[in-house]
């Protein structure tokens, strides 16, 4: 009896941090479509573990929770898709674009027609469809892994040393094929190896992540830099370094720019960069990489007047468009419409 109820908490227990650690990427700084695809992974894989869970030491549980279970597995495939995918146009310095909003699409259209079609009243079809859904999820899967093959090249940095955050990468596309292989063999296995296949797969992947991310962390900016100082003439190349990655090559349109990113293109170490950032110029990373983009928005707020806010802040390199009316107004000290409207009349005045 009480292995019973430790093998049920410790399955409920990936289903409840899952949730949790959906609501904390949903709501991490600066926002990314990476990120919140990740999240929201997260979240259907942890309502799916928990039905698993709950059905398997309850057999008498709900018929709308049955369905509500099989209804997420539909998000699971799409989702281990964009979020692969967007995490790749942050690594290549593209716009991640709008053709998730399609993925998602056909989901939720599947979605919705079961809920014109309840499990409750069509058990025998629902019993079926589930392989369809397997095979939904698969196909995503494979769509998947030769995202992460055409862009294998892109997981390293120097000195051929795997990336962290390229670690998590291939541990989401893992997890979530360890899922799909767990329940497609519930015939041959358990209806609970889905559930705990969770806890030991992506929940341990995302947890190690956050967890080496804090270590890594450096809790005193100037013991940092306290071995680490640069000569005049270092901090110049640096600095030319920068200007011609930001100016030229512009890297800062890419909305997932990290430091360590910036760092690599530049030729520099991460170190290096932050500490120029933050003695020389006075500024974080964060604004460092703004100041270009509102610049940016700026002269696009001029040259394209027919262009919506949305679109101005994507062609720029925001991620939201709430994101960019706050940093537009930060460092510009006004609205991008009223910016608009001023250059607007500017325009006027000069041609009259």
């Amino acid at each position: 009896m009480i292995a019973r109820q430790l093998l049920f908490l410790f399955s409920a227990l990936g289903a409840i941090n899952g949730i949790f650690l959906a609501v904390y990427f949903f709501s991490r700084r600066p926002r990314c479509l990476a990120d919140c695809m990740l999240g929201a992974l997260l979240l259907a894989v942890g309502v799916r573990t928990a039905k698993s869970a709950f059905l398997y030491f309850n057999p008498a549980i709900a018929i709308e929770f049955r369905q509500l279970g099989l209804s997420a597995c539909l998000l699971i495939g799409p989702l281990t898709y964009l979020y692969v995918r967007a995490f790749i146009a942050g690594l290549a310095q593209r716009p991640a674009g709008q053709a998730w909003r399609w993925h998602l699409g056909l989901s939720f259209l599947l979605i919705g027609i079961g809920v014109a079609f309840p499990y409750s009243a069509y058990r025998a079809v629902w019993n079926q469809s589930s392989h369809a859904i397997h095979v939904f999820w698969l196909c995503y899967l494979l769509a998947t892994a030769r995202l992460l093959w055409q862009s294998r090249r892109a997981w390293w940095n120097e000195g051929q040393r795997m990336a962290t955050s390229s670690v998590l990468l291939l541990s989401v596309f893992a997890g979530s094929c360890l899922m799909l292989a767990a329940y497609a063999s519930t015939p041959f296995t358990s209806y609970i190896v889905g559930a705990l296949s969770f806890t030991f797969s992506l929940h341990v992947a995302v947890m190690v992540f956050l967890l080496r991310k804090e270590i890594l962390a450096p809790a005193d900016p100037q013991q940092k830099y306290r071995n680490s100082r640069l000569t005049h003439e270092d901090t110049l190349a640096v600095l030319a370094a920068l200007e011609q990655q930001m100016s030229e090559q512009k890297s800062y349109l890419n909305p997932n720019l990290t430091l360590a990113q910036l760092a690599k293109r530049a030729g520099c170490t991460q170190a290096q960069v932050s500490q120029v950032l933050n003695d020389k110029l006075g500024k974080s990373f964060t604004t460092y990489v703004n100041e270009y983009r509102i610049a940016e928005a700026k002269q696009v707020l001029t040259d394209e007047p027919q262009w919506n806010m949305d679109s101005v802040a994507e062609r720029c390199g925001f991620n939201s468009s709430s994101t960019f009316y706050s940093t537009f107004k930060k460092v510009a000290g006004q609205t991008p419409a009223s910016f608009r409207a001023q250059s607007s009349q500017a325009a006027r005045a000069i041609s009259a």
